[in-house]
């Protein structure tokens, strides 16, 4: 573990009243565990999970983030406030999930003020790094002497690179989540693009092999969409080769837009033949 040197002491009051005893060098901000719950005011309850988390959570990120995200002081293990943010983003994923719903009523209270107060904290948190990032540059430079873009870059290379890392990280997860969602979600598709009637139909969810107008009629749900499409004159694309159902034969299949098949399938949703305009 390396120790932390070129510090600069200091105190501020966060958002809960909460004093924090921090540590400033290379523009970094650091704190030790204790000093950092403290100023969260974090539950009595939750203390151990926030202490032992800001290891885990290190441990974790020391690939991802540039620089070091915990140090030696003084013999104190402390910690950069990246790693701290990283854990108040786990509390918050783990209350959405319900998880603290089994702790006594008073804990419950006290863990709810807490995330009352979450997005407050956060936004402390990065405010206090910015203005750290300020103290970074003007002590790189002699007093009344101009600011070099060299000390610029440097600086926000150390500080600000892995937070815009970290940041860019989240937005190719999110971008791989959309796509899935896309990809799972019916409403979602591209409602224009030609498809077949039975790959709706599985879009949506709904058995093909269905015989809505039964006793009426025994065609099925994928026959019924088919011809009431055509009557319609509804507009068609390519043929493509499928399978029917229950046939082992591949032949070929019309194809309509989505958004057609998907308002005839809803035209077949608890109808009787009578009440069927397929004409």
């Amino acid at each position: 573990m390396k120790t932390l040197t070129n510090v600069v002491t200091m105190k501020e009051l966060s958002p809960n009243g909460g004093q924090l005893n921090y540590l400033i060098s290379g523009g970094r901000v650091y704190a030790s565990a204790k000093s950092w719950g403290r100023a969260l005011q974090v539950p009595d309850a939750m203390k151990v999970w926030f202490e032992t988390g800001l290891i885990r959570t290190a441990l974790l990120n020391k690939n991802v983030m540039d620089g070091e995200l915990e140090m030696i002081y003084k013999g104190v293990l402390v910690y950069r406030w990246h790693i701290v943010a990283e854990q108040l983003r786990v509390f918050d994923r783990q209350w959405y999930q319900t998880q603290f719903k089994g702790r006594p009523k008073q804990e419950q209270r006290d863990i709810e003020r807490f995330h009352d107060n979450y997005e407050r904290l956060v936004h402390w948190g990065y405010d206090l790094q910015e203005r750290a990032l300020s103290h970074g540059i003007s002590s790189s430079t002699m007093p009344g002497s101009p600011v070099t873009q060299e000390t610029l870059l440097e600086v926000i290379r150390q500080v600000i690179a892995p937070r815009l890392g970290d940041h860019d990280k989240k937005l190719h997860e999110q971008d791989v989540v959309i796509a899935e969602l896309r990809e799972a979600v019916s409403a979602l598709r591209d409602q224009k693009a030609f498809i077949s009637v039975k790959q709706a139909i599985a879009e949506q969810g709904l058995d093909s092999s269905l015989m809505p107008l039964y006793p009426n009629s025994r065609e099925n749900l994928s026959s019924l969409v088919g011809h009431f499409l055509k009557r319609r004159g509804v507009e068609q694309g390519p043929n493509i080769v499928a399978r029917l159902d229950g046939k082992s034969l591949s032949t070929e299949m019309n194809t309509y837009r989505r958004g057609d098949i998907y308002a005839a399938l809803n035209e077949f949703k608890d109808v009787k033949q009578l009440d069927l305009n397929i004409e």
